[in-house]
């Protein structure tokens, strides 16, 4: 489940950078793109863009190479779980707004049914796989413990 969750990660991020690169006018509002003069502020929001990337793609590589070494039998900290739980919420979330998208109760920017609909579907899956994820991790635990109150 952890190389899953690295993959995972690896496309939420391609999948912002295809977004952004097909309709760029989702990463500000037109307006706001009005007022922008220069490349040195298009510099700098590309590094914020870049920097909020690689901390997304870093928390889904932290918390996939913690679950692979548990699963290895590695003993590990309680907080990847926590991150497990928040990784699950934001995806969560994600089915909720793609939902309310789709119903029209949210306005969005040149977003089409299909693109809304896979995200659905692509959240919804990662937030069922994040839930086992945190269950098997927990029971894993679990059972460590009643094997060596038990030897």
């Amino acid at each position: 489940m952890g190389s899953g969750l690295m993959a995972l990660g690896i496309w939420n991020v391609a999948r912002v950078i295809l977004v952004v690169m097909n309709s760029p006018q989702t990463l500000i509002e037109p307006e706001l793109a009005k007022k922008i003069s220069g490349v040195g502020t298009i510099i700098i929001l590309l590094l914020v863009l870049a920097v909020f990337l690689g901390a997304l793609l870093s928390v889904y590589l932290f918390v996939g190479r913690k679950a692979r070494e548990e699963g290895l039998g590695k003993k590990q900290h309680s907080f990847y779980i926590a991150v497990i739980v928040l990784l699950a919420l934001f995806h969560g979330f994600g089915v909720i707004y793609s939902g309310a998208a789709l119903m029209g109760t949210v306005a969005v920017a040149n977003e089409s049914v299909m693109s809304l609909a896979v995200s659905m579907i692509v959240d919804a899956t990662a937030a069922v796989t994040l839930g086992e994820m945190c269950y098997s991790a927990v029971m894993i635990r679990v059972y460590g413990r009643k094997n060596i109150g038990e030897g």
